[in-house]
């Protein structure tokens, strides 16, 4: 959603802040990053169909850290967890978004309404 009218009742974007509020308590493990696909040769290329072009594809995550982007392999057994954990942290940060933007408009709404208290348009 983008940024609220000012014409929106303050009442309504605590409401819609508290609504947000409870969607952050029910948050699962998330983790920031991405899942990539690599796929490369071994280290026996003579003996392995990695040699004749069929390369082996495996997953990692990428994360920043320092500046860096840094790599950790992902074993196939925690694939589909990693993926939840980053799908779920992308769903906490949207929601955050949300909460920012929910925060300014109540921010403008209460300037709006004080202003108008005090007869100023």
């Amino acid at each position: 959603m983008k940024d609220y009218k000012v014409k929106i009742n303050i009442n309504w974007l605590k409401r819609k802040r508290m609504a947000l509020v409870r969607q952050l308590r029910n948050a699962k493990p998330f983790m920031s990053g991405s899942v990539v696909k690599i796929a490369r040769t071994c280290g026996n290329k003579e003996h392995c169909h990695c040699g004749k072009g069929i390369l082996h594809e495996s997953y990692y995550l990428t994360y920043p850290e320092k500046g860096k982007t840094r790599t950790i392999y992902i074993p196939v057994d925690l694939e589909d967890e990693v993926r939840e954990w980053v799908k779920e942290y992308k769903r906490i940060k949207e929601i955050m978004k949300e909460m920012s933007r929910c925060q300014r408009a109540i921010i403008r709404r209460h300037v709006k309404e004080k202003r108008l208290k005090q007869g100023r348009s």
